[in-house]
């Protein structure tokens, strides 16, 4: 006000008139509003010192800064412009627990399905897949399209109580703990600590061992007579192999791998494709294996090793013949227990040992 009229007096000094002195008056009003407006908003505009400050509105207390996407320690907030309410937003990120499994669940064999493939499908061993379903013979696979195998929830056994048996007796059999048969979930023992088993029940040794029983394609070899046992070719031998094998087929894709229950390796293939013998020798079986292989090859390549070569659709050789290495010698089929067309090929040492293929193919 002393300014405003200090700015009339000086007015009526120099003899101004009352409309310019009324828009002098006006100029200065406006510009004092226009400073007054300025120092708010520069006010207003100034940065947070820290993010770890109070809300004015609310009195909470905001979150210490975080890395982006890290849901789990920020909890959102939403602040209502109405009524300055604080909202808390749904956190993306809930995780649902997720149980792992403890029952035994059954699965319908598919065409081309093997026991390896199946069981990469459960992420379990192949083993499991015998040791699961008590009734399967691991000759050949033993797998028929449309069979239904029990899947165990993990790696071990499934064992079917016989008369008498005892939890303790099972458990020395697998070579498991009896802590370890008892505390896993699908068993569904009591607290009590009496852990009786009855006939017929079913119990999963989780880790568990089974055996590893089967018969080898072809007539059974005995001790220390090797294709003297009944049933080989006894004749001379008309080849002897080089201990170089080459691959039987034209692919070398496998479908089955070498494992305990299945020392051999599958190779499928379209119906027809020629089989090559893997070296030179003498065809020492050629026909019907009733053992799960279908028609069957055997040659002896007159050094110790023996190959094998089962499922085919055609015999091209017969027992006694000589064949050379990379000579067709059948064509490849699905007979006998097999859930496609495939060759079963695998390399016994001496008659007794079925090496893995693989170490010896290049």
């Amino acid at each position: 006000r002393q300014s405003l009229q200090r700015v009339v007096d000086r007015s009526r000094s120099l003899r101004i008139g009352p409309i310019a002195l009324r828009l002098t008056g006006h100029a200065i009003v406006v510009s004092l509003v226009a400073i007054t407006l300025l120092l708010a908003r520069t006010t207003n505009d100034q940065p947070l010192a820290s993010a770890n400050v109070t809300a004015r509105y609310t009195g909470t207390t905001l979150p210490d800064p975080v890395a982006e996407n890290d849901f789990d320690r920020l909890s959102a907030f939403a602040s209502d412009t109405a009524d300055h309410h604080v909202v808390a937003l749904a956190n993306p990120h809930t995780v649902t627990s997720i149980r792992p499994p403890v029952e035994v669940v059954t699965y319908t064999v598919q065409a081309g399905d093997t026991p390896s493939s199946i069981a990469a499908q459960f992420h379990l061993k192949p083993e499991t897949i015998l040791w699961g379903n008590p009734g399967l013979n691991p000759d050949a696979g033993a797998l028929q399209v449309g069979a239904v195998l029990n899947i165990l929830p993990v790696d071990g056994v499934l064992h079917v109580v016989a008369e008498g048996e005892t939890l303790e007796a099972i458990q020395q059999m697998h070579s498991v703990s009896l802590e370890d048969i008892v505390a896993f979930a699908g068993n569904r023992f009591n607290s009590s600590g009496s852990y009786r088993v009855e006939a017929g029940e079913r119990v999963i040794i989780p880790n568990g061992v089974g055996g590893t029983e089967w018969q080898a394609p072809g007539p059974r070899v005995v001790a220390g007579q090797g294709r003297y046992s009944p049933g080989y070719y006894k004749g001379p031998l008309a080849n002897t192999g080089t201990s170089q094998f080459i691959w039987p087929t034209p692919s070398k894709t496998l479908s089955q791998d070498y494992w305990a229950g299945h020392p051999a390796i599958d190779i499928p293939l379209p119906l027809g494709t020629p089989i090559i013998a893997a070296d030179s020798g003498t065809v020492i079986f050629s026909g019907w294996d009733n053992t799960g292989y279908g028609n069957l090859i055997i040659v002896d390549h007159g050094n110790g090793y023996w190959t094998y070569y089962a499922h085919n659709s055609e015999l091209l050789v017969q027992a006694g013949d000589g064949v050379t290495q990379g000579q067709t010698i059948s064509l490849a089929g699905s007979t006998g227990r097999s859930t496609g067309p495939h060759l079963d090929f695998r390399i016994r040492l001496n008659g007794s040992t079925f090496l893995n293929p693989l170490d010896y193919l290049p």
